[in-house]
């Protein structure tokens, strides 16, 4: 479905909201409501707790109870082999710690990588590693956890017949030596320093039992603080407390139940009517608005990047950077935040947020300019003989926003946008066929997601993204140790990225988890991801 908002109903909503931004708190509860109606009839890395008292004390953890999370997306799998990446936004990050543990954890409070299965991961030359596994680990069905379940966990990804979502990753492994059964050897194919940060966020990360890698798919066994009980998919996924995880007393919980919720006013409803207990949110500022006003608390995930639209680098229009330019500097992102979000979010000014490691105030996004946008877009046009065109692929979840794009951009002459709404737009664009889509580039490290995101020729740069400036810094960050080397580099890439267009950025992602007053000890592992082994209930 594409559409296209009237002319007269887009400016006359424009000209409202411009009227009323310096009073924000007297429309923003109602207005992203209001122009999604409008638009449709017309065209058809640190944790911060806020809200009640859900992490005050209650004493020592209590062992017991049942936990209900009511979470954004239904995994895609419970194989490792089949899962993606490790994050908060896919069900997989949940399922698969629960199952499987991690060798490593990534602390989106600090950016540190932690050892949990793992005891050390240590490397003098980036480009040899050790690991080393804790002493007397077991899979759930009694069998050893060893060196040599991890190798050939890898082996399994590496084959092409697998589709491993961690192909990548495990082509970046030249070689692994089991040296004896706690030790793995292994060696990169080009030095990485940030290695760790690369196994922590993917799915080599989780590790399946030599006994059941056959049948994972149906029947998985890890060394994760769960097992699974019962998986109805696209409605609940019930696991139990594993008696074997290495962790003991840990998990606290008996029983965890994750049941997906795609729409964000029913996730919300869910935990006030008592369905669950705890919920994800990561995208939906209203009911995070509404969960805060009536006393819940909200444990936030400090994350850099944030929401933002891609812009296909390789076709017309965006292969010419004018256009890119253009459309950065002719969006209002603050007054788009007015429309659809109704202010609630927080813009992104910069890559990498404020308190983070890589964060400089002076690497800055600029600041809207139409007459700069007006020129830019009028030159493209009279080269080409013809407005500049382009679509928005979005899904319906993303729909309000690119339509409010689509507004705000139709101000100017001699462009015309169009939007597109799929229920699923993630294999068009991994394959290049579109011009702009919606994306979540937001990360703790910019080691491996920004390296992923626009090195040149990388499977997850959709964008299409070449600079060969950027991608030597990419290199150096990636493969140094030392921070003030890699400070230097992630200098270059934020600002070739800027100054390239590479992508519309709009807001910081929400990762959120907003729960009642019988849960504690809320915690996240990368973007997000709930750590089901250290939460329990008061109850």
């Amino acid at each position: 479905m594409t559409r296209q908002a009237a002319p007269h109903a887009r400016s006359a909503r424009i000209g409202e909201v411009r009227r009323r931004r310096s009073r924000p708190r007297r429309w923003s509860a109602t207005l992203a409501t209001a122009l999604a109606v409008v638009l449709l009839s017309a065209g058809c890395a640190g944790g911060v707790s806020s809200g009640g008292s859900g992490d005050a004390p209650g004493g020592p953890p209590r062992s017991g109870g049942a936990l209900t999370l009511l979470n954004q997306t239904e995994t895609q799998a419970v194989s490792p082999f089949k899962m993606q990446i490790i994050t908060a936004t896919r069900g997989d990050g949940v399922v698969g710690f629960s199952l499987y543990g991690g060798l490593v954890l990534q602390d989106p409070a600090t950016g540190d990588v932690s050892m949990s299965l793992a005891e050390s991961l240590d490397s003098t030359d980036s480009l040899n590693w050790t690991l080393r596994l804790r002493p007397g680990l077991v899979f759930s069905d009694g069998t050893p956890f060893d060196a040599a379940a991890v190798k050939l966990n890898w082996e399994r990804h590496g084959a092409p017949e697998t589709t491993s979502s961690s192909l990548a990753q495990v082509k970046a492994i030249a070689s692994t030596t089991v040296v004896d059964a706690r030790t793995l050897r292994v060696t990169l194919a080009a030095p990485n320093g940030q290695w760790p940060r690369a196994l922590a966020g993917n799915t080599i990360n989780f590790i399946v039992s030599p006994s059941s890698i056959d049948t994972a798919d149906t029947a998985p066994v890890g060394a994760g603080p769960f097992t699974l009980k019962e998986w109805v998919r696209d409605d609940h996924m019930t696991l139990v407390r594993n008696p074997k995880y290495f962790d003991a007393p840990r998990p606290y919980l008996d029983q965890l139940v994750v049941r997906p919720i795609p729409d964000a006013g029913q996730r919300y409803n869910g935990l006030v009517s008592g369905q669950g207990q705890i919920e994800f949110n990561s995208a939906d500022f209203e009911s995070l608005a509404q969960a805060t006003e009536a006393g819940y608390t909200t444990y936030t995930s400090k994350l850099s990047g944030g929401i933002a639209f891609v812009l296909n680098n390789s076709r017309a229009p965006f292969n010419d950077v004018r256009v890119r330019r253009a459309v950065m500097l002719g969006l209002d992102v603050a007054l788009l935040n007015d429309l659809v979000q109704g202010g609630r979010a927080e813009v992104t000014k910069t890559i990498s947020a404020p308190g983070t490691p890589f964060y400089d105030p002076a690497i800055a996004y600029p600041a809207t300019d139409r007459a700069q946008a007006q020129q830019l877009l009028d030159q493209v046009s009279g080269e080409k003989g013809g407005p500049v065109t382009f679509t928005i692929l979005v899904n319906p979840q993303n729909r309000t926003t690119a339509e409010g794009i689509q507004t705000l951009l139709s101000e100017y002459r001699n462009i015309a946008v169009s939007v597109k709404v799929m229920d699923s737009t993630q294999s068009t664009v991994v394959q290049g066929d579109y011009d702009m889509g919606v994306s979540g580039n937001f990360f703790v490290d910019p080691e491996p997601k920004i390296y992923d995101s626009f090195h040149t020729g990388n499977p997850r740069n959709v964008s299409r993204y070449s600079n060969p400036t950027v991608d030597a810094a990419l290199e150096k960050g990636r493969s140094s140790q030392d921070e003030s080397e890699r400070k230097a580099a992630y200098e270059i890439v934020q600002k070739g990225l800027i100054d390239d267009a590479a992508t519309l950025s709009l807001w910081r992602i929400p990762s959120s988890l907003t729960h009642d007053d019988t849960v504690r000890d809320v915690s996240t592992i990368e973007d997000g991801v709930l750590r089901t082994d250290l939460v329990w209930t008061a109850k």
